[in-house]
């Protein structure tokens, strides 16, 4: 079969290749899915480049989820050969998976391949990043990147319970979709100095931040939190560290939190996942923004594919499929 694996860290457009390698001989608790169709995820990229909190063995197969069909089932029948499932493991960039049943999730018929191999990082990242935020109704939220898929999840979360988004983007045509979608404000970074836009706009400070870049943007994120406000560091696209400033963290009462999925789902209990599973799904199906398609590609245009979700701009994910795709 066909695996896009790396031998080496590194830029992804330079280790990546596609390997032919052996089927995997699932074990008899395990389930072997035929994939259909992956997206390229933030995560994904930072894995191949050793930058990632799971560390890898050489030559490590890619991706974190997707899509596909049971091909084997397991010794207790979990499901069915045939059954549509969503894949949460490693190695998912490949045409077969070995799969434990606790990494799949059914998949209801409503739900498309190109929606459903999205179902296991964005939503429950972004559900579970707004239950944890002690936010009062009518306070402010501040999402930096946000104009990307999980900032436009969160913010329906957000408005369920009332709370103020405010999405900051890098592109001038990034603002008007996200007002239409319900943000409270967007302000467009790339116009010029925007901390005292923020502070005026939240009437001296949010009570809460979201950030997905790093560097000087999750510094400047703190300069933008009330007294007691909270920074939640869910991603690291700049790939540069924060600049925390000491006296500020101190005298304001800030704190400042990581969040990383796999281990706030570890830390659940089997009935609290399972009804947090239930609800994604169903909020999945019953259509969620943020599940947007910026192209497609197969697993043989790996490259391509990913110079491409480089520049998606927050416009859509880049699937990897097997469909062919026009050159």
């Amino acid at each position: 079969m066909r695996a896009v694996r790396f031998h080496r860290h590194g830029d992804p457009v330079a280790v990546l290749s596609v390997d032919d390698v052996p089927v995997p001989s699932p074990g008899p608790d395990d389930l072997l899915v035929r994939m259909t169709t992956r997206p390229i995820n933030p995560s994904d990229l930072m894995y191949v480049r050793g930058e990632y909190g799971r560390e890898a063995t050489l030559p490590s197969p890619v991706g974190f989820e997707g899509v596909g069909v049971v091909e084997r089932a397991d010794r207790a029948g979990t499901y069915h050969e045939g059954a549509r499932v969503a894949v949460a493991a490693t190695g998912t960039w490949q045409d077969y998976v070995s799969a434990a049943p606790g990494e799949l999730i059914p998949v209801p018929d409503t739900v498309p391949d190109e929606v459903a191999c999205r179902l296991t990082v964005n939503p429950f990242a972004a559900r579970l990043l707004v239950d944890q935020l002690d936010v009062p109704p009518g306070e402010w939220l501040l999402l930096s990147a946000g104009a990307s898929a999980v900032c436009r999840m969160i913010l329906t979360y957000a408005a369920k319970r009332r709370i103020r988004c405010l999405h900051l983007v890098r592109r001038p045509e990034q603002v008007t979709p996200l007002r239409l979608l319900g943000a409270d404000e967007v302000i467009d970074v790339s116009a010029g100095p925007w901390v005292d836009r923020v502070l005026a706009v939240t009437s001296g400070g949010a009570a809460a931040a979201i950030d997905s870049v790093g560097g000087q943007v999750g510094g400047d994120l703190l300069d933008c939190l009330r007294p007691g406000g909270l920074l939640i560091v869910f991603g690291a696209l700049s790939g540069e560290p924060i600049p925390l400033p000491s006296r500020r963290v101190i005298f304001s009462s800030l704190t400042v939190r990581g969040f990383w999925l796999p281990e706030r789902l570890a830390a659940l209990e089997r009935h609290d996942r399972a009804r947090l599973t239930e609800e994604v799904v169903a909020d999945v199906a019953d259509g969620r923004p943020g599940m947007d398609v910026a192209d497609r590609y197969t697993l043989s245009q790996i490259r391509a594919a990913v110079r491409h979700s480089a520049r998606t701009g927050g416009a859509g994910k880049v699937l990897l499929t097997d469909d062919s795709h026009p050159e």
